[in-house]
This record gives structure tokens, sequence and C-alpha cells, in this order.
């Protein structure tokens, strides 16, 4: 015969079970910390950097002739002998699984057209990151291949470039978005047109590096900007590559939430703020000369 167990009882037990589990726990011993409190940590070391050198918009033009000009025609317009004959590649997600089970399914392959790269909304909307993983996966469902290493599900492989020659080719189309009148007109705007008589390169730098009259003075407020990366910091590739223009564009105009960047917006015509974005990419790679 079994003797049942007062509820109590085995509220009991549960609560003194919690109580010896709390007490067995591990304790942490502060007296042998390596760094003191009133130290200031390390700062963290700064990524990799996504290109083995400064790409360059002439070399780019080399890749581009022998590589991309048949389709997407030699000054980037979409207009290659090739273009107008590019179709998908007839395969989707329902033809790939129904290939699993072996039943063959074909789709309409349909007309697959050339980027412009003059169309400078379009870049305005796009980073650099982005174009370089589309030249290096490939396009899914479209004419555009991959000529990295590894291959975007959906999309055909061409032949291999380097990560540099892909960087090198990115800002070779990259460029088509301005022109060398734009970029020294933004360059004067830069050094010379400003707030309260504080320029642009006052602060970035004539440089870009952050390294300008009043770059200590922001430095001292700003520990990315003392790390000579992140926001500001043109020369940072890692953080530049992966910003949008529009983005960049909205700061000039709005200036930045900490007030630090003031706002553009009255001070400039929208067209004189897309220069000074057109300008802020150049310190990041070799653009082509005039």
């Amino acid at each position: 015969m079994q003797m049942a167990v007062v509820p109590g009882l085995r509220v009991f037990a549960l609560i003194a079970a919690l109580l010896l589990m709390a007490g067995c726990q591990p304790t942490v011993n502060f007296t042998g910390a390596r760094v003191s409190a009133d130290q200031p940590l390390p700062l963290a070391k700064p990524e990799p950097p996504l290109v083995p050198a400064k790409p360059s918009a002439v070399r780019g033009a080399k890749v581009f002739e022998a590589q991309c000009a048949i389709c997407h025609g030699p000054q980037g317009k979409g207009d290659g002998p090739a273009g107008s004959g590019l179709t998908t590649p007839g395969r989707d997600v329902i033809v790939d699984f129904l290939a699993i089970f072996g039943i063959k399914h074909e789709i309409e392959k349909l007309p697959s057209r050339p980027a412009n790269f003059h169309v400078v909304e379009q870049q305005r909307l796009n980073h650099p990151y982005m174009n370089w993983e589309t030249v290096s996966q490939g396009r899914p469902y479209t004419a555009m291949p991959a000529f990295g290493p590894k291959v975007g599900y959906g999309a055909n492989k061409a032949q291999t470039l380097s990560d540099q020659e892909r960087w090198d080719l990115v800002f070779h189309e990259w460029q088509w978005a301005t022109t060398p009148e734009r970029l020294a007109r933004a360059k004067e705007i830069y050094e010379t047109r400003g707030i309260d008589g504080q320029t642009c390169a006052a602060c970035h730098g004539t440089a870009g590096d952050g390294k300008g009259p009043k770059g200590a003075e922001m430095a001292g407020r700003l520990w990315m900007w003392k790390a000579g990366r992140g926001p500001g910091v043109f020369t940072d590739f890692n953080y530049l590559v992966q910003r949008k223009p529009s983005q960049i564009f909205q700061v000039i105009k709005e200036g930045s939430l900490n007030r630090l960047m003031p706002a553009y917006g009255k001070k400039l015509t929208e067209d004189e703020m897309w220069m000074l974005v057109e300008y802020a990419y150049t310190f990041i790679y070799e653009p082509r000369p005039k």
C-alpha cells in the first residue's frame, strides 16, 4: 500500500531543492581580473580589409572591356552586341524541385536585359558591396553570370576573376554615375564651402581620413573616429562600401543624429549634395582621369 504524498510537502521539497541549487552555483573571483576598472578597455581590432589593394577604375576599365562590354556595351549603357539576345536560364525553384524526383519541367526563357550603369537613380539605391556580390555570385534567374569562385543559386558561371579584379570592375562601373567635372566641382565645395567657416575638409580632412584641423577634436568625442574608421572617415573601405549613396546624402542634408555633423540642406542645392556624395567614394578608389 502506497502512502499519499501531501501536496504541501511537494512544494516544500521543490523550494528546498531550488535553494540548494542556488547555493551550489560557481562563484566568480574578481580579485584576479587583469584589467583595472579604472583603465579603458582596448579598442576592438579592425576587420580584415575586403579588398587586397585600393580599387582602380583605370584597371577596371580593362577588365570591363574584356569581360562585360559585349553585353553591357563599351560605355556601360546596356547596349552591347550580345545584350539584345540574352535570355533567362529557363529554370526556377519549381523546376529544380521537380528535377529531384526525375520530373523534367521547362519554363519559358524570357528576355534578360543588361544593366545600364548611367541610370543614377538605380546606383544611388545600391552600395558598392551589393554590386560586388552581383559580379561575384551572379544574379539569380537572369543572364548575369558569376565571375567569382562561388555561384549564387539560380545563376550561371562565367570566367573566374580575382577579388581585386572584381573590385576594380565595380568601381569602373560605379564611376559612370558621375563625371570628372562633377567630381572637380565637389572637391571645390568640400574644401571651400561650409557652415560658420568650417568646411567639410576641416573635420573629414582633405584626404578623407578624418585628420583635418578639427579631426583631433572629433576623435576625442567619437571612439570610432579615433580608431580611424566608421561614419565620416571616408578612407574606411569596409564601412563605406556597405553604405548606399542615398544614406550619405541624407546625413549631408539633415545632419547626424548626434548633431556633430551639421545639416547642409539649406546651405547647398540637392545637386551639390549629390556631388559631395559622389566625391566621398573617391577616397576609397582611384577614379578614371579626365
